[in-house]
């Protein structure tokens, strides 16, 4: 991890993005001077300045736009030009779209909840059948918040990353985005990593951004949280969820609990096993009596590391990738055009080396896709290690060995 300079002072990124209250006031006068910070990731003669930028009472660091390939590769401001993202202003029908000023977002969840007809979920009605711009599900959301912010990505440098830094990367990604015409830190909250000696500030912050979400004049308003799923219990009138970050419970109906574990059930399957995580996205809103109630969620499936998995068994395979400290990355879909899309990818073989990881074996779509895929990197002479976890323990499973590691310098 490199270090950071402002307002005089050089630190390790890592402790700014732990222990972010820690630097408010200094960054507040980097902010007005000169007006950015530096990364020293790099020796060269032209500074890599950082965007100084504020969400709700803390100010984070963000890349500066359009310079990101100027890092070093292992730095976590680094943007690889070559990397898939989200529609420009192109396609304005797209629902998350990549603009100059961040992500602009259109979700198929209402944020401002009039008194008219609704789904079962609690999202208004459309009764509009012009065509217009298309709309994202809150996971489609969440796994291109993830990517854009290069969670899905592993450098091999380390065996270990914690909720601080997911919090950081989610905030420089997320800090000018609009989320259906409203300001990210206005409707979007990302729970930061607990400390016992900042319990009073994070409280107050999560309550700031509770009291927005108010029911006035038939209109209610509300919210957006991400965190990670401890563990979801049964009570009286449906279920309690709780978010590791804090011991704050978030109340759910039977029927949308039901439904979760049924639209993400590697996820939900996946609730307590402590080789993996599960990130929620949650749509809340305030109850008359201050409880915080939720409408609609997305579950994603993640490594212990963080790194977003379509099964369980893509965990394990992560998990694994991590430990040896390989470098790879889970690609996403973002936009249409990738015609294989591994489970993952390997960066640090001489030529990148696809992984695929075969857990659905026999059913009869997927063996036809399956087929699909080894055809098209035959075609392409494109390296691949094939797990079928149905014939082989992971441990068996050889991997080719590291060739190249100069491309994190």
């Amino acid at each position: 991890m490199y270090n950071v300079a402002f307002d005089g002072e050089t630190v390790p990124l890592s402790d700014v993005q732990e222990n972010p209250a820690r630097y408010v006031k200094r960054l507040e006068r980097a902010k007005v001077t000169p007006g950015y910070a530096v990364c020293l990731c790099s020796t060269g003669a032209a500074p890599l300045q950082l965007v100084i930028r504020r969400y709700g009472s803390l100010l984070h660091l963000a890349g500066w736009p359009e310079d990101g390939h100027r890092h070093k590769r292992d730095c976590d401001f680094f943007k690889d030009p070559n990397a898939a993202k989200p529609p420009s202003g192109g396609d304005s029908t797209a629902a998350i779209l990549a603009t100059p000023a961040g992500l602009n977002v259109k979700l198929d969840a209402s944020l401002t909840l009039r008194e008219t007809a609704t789904d079962s979920r609690g999202s208004a009605a459309h009764t509009s059948t012009r065509q217009s711009r298309r709309s994202a599900t809150l996971l489609a959301f969440l796994q291109t918040l993830w990517a854009e912010a290069g969670l899905n990505q592993w450098l091999g440098t380390a065996t270990w990353r914690h909720w601080g830094h997911c919090n950081s990367q989610l905030l420089a990604e997320i800090g000018t985005a609009l989320i259906n015409g409203a300001d990210a830190q206005d409707v979007l909250h990302i729970m930061r990593r607990f400390d016992e000696a900042d319990r009073t500030a994070i409280n107050a912050e999560f309550d700031a951004f509770m009291a927005r979400l108010t029911t006035e004049q038939g209109t209610t308003r509300r919210g957006l949280i991400i965190g990670e799923v401890s563990e979801v219990t049964p009570t009286q009138y449906g279920h309690a969820l709780s978010l590791r970050q804090s011991a704050r419970k978030y109340y759910a109906s039977s029927n949308l609990i039901e439904h979760a574990a049924r639209s993400y059930p590697h996820a939900w399957r996946s609730l307590g096993d402590r080789g993996a995580r599960v990130i929620a996205l949650l749509l809340v809103e305030r109850t008359p009596k201050g409880h915080v109630k939720v409408v609609d969620l997305a579950a994603m499936l993640c490594s212990h590391a963080f790194i977003p998995c379509d099964s369980i068994h893509e965990v394990a395979m992560a998990n694994r990738l991590v430990a040896e400290r390989r470098d790879f990355m889970k690609p996403i879909r973002i936009a249409d055009g990738d015609d294989m899309l591994p489970d993952f990818v390997l960066r640090d073989t001489t030529i990148e080396t696809h992984i695929e990881v075969y857990g659905m074996n026999g059913v009869e779509s997927y063996e036809a896709r399956k087929e699909q895929k080894r055809a098209l990197r035959s075609a392409r002479q494109i390296p691949v290690v094939e797990w079928d976890v149905d014939r082989a323990a992971l441990d068996s499973v050889r991997l080719p060995a590291v060739m190249r590691r100069d491309m994190a310098t």
